[in-house]
């Protein structure tokens, strides 16, 4: 019986693990992973960016509702030092979260650490303020109804080289991406959007996170079991996901 119980609980700490592990891509070269308290960021310093930030959505944090104060950072764990507030002065571009500030009210501290400069990026107002909020919004309101979402959100940094700005040179990607797992009905839906004002439907740039990867060279969600991630990330079916929630 001892034997028996030490088996099960054994699997059980196995399969937390390797739900945590869920998210996380696959580690890039020359980059920092750092893990925060709501989500795990991969940074690189020749862009003076993330590549990614990843994590889990569940209800309970979709519904958390706190009042947080909008104050940026330094990321104390990056460990080259991240990008300053002083390099977004007269830049011409707002700071951005990859870290959605609605994903992250589940703590005062979730949303303080969404605002470290390790995971803020260059966004023109016009495409910040209406379709990556409303990216944001709807992954919200999905992860709500479904229970719990894995989540990555970054720039692609594969169609370098970029301008810059600031004294530390950051750069100014030209698209960003968010790819999305639903692990309990096995689907997942990807998005790239030109970092510019648009007045398309975010349902216009879904894709397969197969289609994700070729575009930024990112291995998501590697942790899977092969034929399972296989056929998730390879699979569009965008009738599956309800792109009319918020006006539910």
């Amino acid at each position: 019986m001892k034997i028996l119980y030490f088996v099960l609980i054994f699997g059980m700490l196995t399969n937390l693990s390797a739900q945590e592990k869920v998210e996380l891509p696959a580690p890039q070269p020359l980059e920092q992973i750092v893990h925060h308290e709501n989500y795990s960021l991969s940074y690189i310093e020749a862009y003076e960016l993330a590549s990614w930030v990843a994590y889990e959505l569940t209800r309970e944090e979709a519904k958390s509702e706190i009042e947080y104060k909008e104050k940026y950072r330094d990321d104390p764990d990056v460990e080259t030092g991240s990008a300053t507030s002083k390099d977004y002065k007269k830049a011409g571009y707002i700071m951005g979260q990859l870290a959605f500030i609605e994903h992250m009210m589940m703590s005062e501290n979730a949303a303080t650490e969404s605002f470290y400069l390790s995971t803020i990026v260059p966004h023109k107002l016009s495409f910040n303020k209406y379709v990556w909020k409303t990216l944001g919004n709807i992954i919200k309101a999905w992860a709500y109804e479904c229970g719990s979402l894995y989540v990555v959100n970054g720039p692609v940094l594969a169609d370098a080289p970029f301008g810059t700005f600031g004294p530390s040179k950051v750069s100014i990607p030209e698209r960003y991406y968010s790819v999305v797992l639903d692990l309990t009905d096995e689907r997942g839906i990807g998005f790239v959007i030109r970092n510019s004002m648009s007045s398309a439907s975010v349902k216009q740039y879904a894709m397969s996170i197969d289609e994700v990867e070729k575009i930024t060279g990112i291995d998501f969600f590697p942790s899977l079991p092969d034929e399972q991630e296989e056929k998730i990330e390879s699979t569009f079916e965008p009738e599956k996901w309800n792109f009319e929630i918020l006006e539910e």
